[in-house]
């Protein structure tokens, strides 16, 4: 993969510029932050993919299309196409699963994630336990490669969930390797590493803003400053909003 790389403030970043690009976009600081980058840059077709469990869309998709609509109002970019999904509980390698998807059918060259490394050990050590599969694929400590996603998946996890999901040659496996066209830049990275993105391009009190890293759904429009995505924002940027 032929990537134009840039080192800002010690961060380095990866551009593809010859064709179509695509990126995971949820509605957080992280994915906003590269959604903002890529269509400042990009001048192929940006194919934006966002995923939602049905349960929480009423909470999720207005933020994520407002970080939809103010990158564009920010950057003038207009060739630029979204697609949505929706299901009860969408498992993460479904979602990369599709995005390889796209990527074999020649809509995108390249999928962006805006996937990165867990602050340290000792500083959410006393936050609200994460879920396992987080804690292992991001576990601040390790070198990870930026190409392709590994995800430990919970024992617990039913194989006849959904067809060939969790299979390699028809073989179900407990751990995941997906596609090395799937880029994520900031793996290796943690979120102090993204807020000095956003103060390098300018975007921290136009974007921050409209996004949302809460994932208490009881406080719709808001962020609840008590779950541990909220402790890892306020950690990070220094307050919620």
């Amino acid at each position: 993969m032929n990537l134009q790389y840039m080192h800002i403030d010690g961060i380095k970043l990866g551009l593809y510029t010859d064709g179509p690009v695509g990126i995971s976009v949820s509605c957080g600081a992280d994915s906003a932050m590269l959604l903002y980058w890529l269509m400042s840059n990009v001048k192929y077709d940006l194919h934006i993919y966002n995923f939602i469990a049905e349960f929480r869309r009423s909470v999720l998709e207005p933020p994520f299309d407002n970080v939809v609509s103010k990158c564009a109002e920010l950057t003038g970019k207009s060739n630029y196409f979204v697609h949505k999904y929706s299901e009860e509980d969408p498992p993460p390698e479904l979602m990369f699963n599709m995005y390889k998807e796209y990527i074999d059918n020649g809509i995108v060259d390249i999928v962006y994630t805006g996937l990165t490394k867990f602050p340290p050990d000792e500083v959410y050590a006393h936050w609200e336990e994460l879920p396992e599969w987080h804690v292992q694929s991001r576990k601040d400590g390790h070198i990870r490669n930026e190409f392709g996603a590994e995800f430990i998946i919970p024992e617990s996890t039913d194989f006849t969930r959904a067809e060939n999901n969790l299979t390699v040659n028809g073989i179900p496996t407990d751990r995941l390797v997906m596609d090395k066209r799937i880029y994520n830049p900031l793996i290796n990275y943690n979120k102090q590493d993204v807020f000095k993105l956003y103060k390098e391009f300018n975007i921290l009190d136009t974007l921050f803003p409209v996004t949302r890293s809460c994932e208490n759904d009881n406080h719709p429009g808001s962020h609840c400053g008590q779950c541990w995505w909220c402790n890892e924002r306020k950690w990070a940027f220094g307050y919620l909003e």
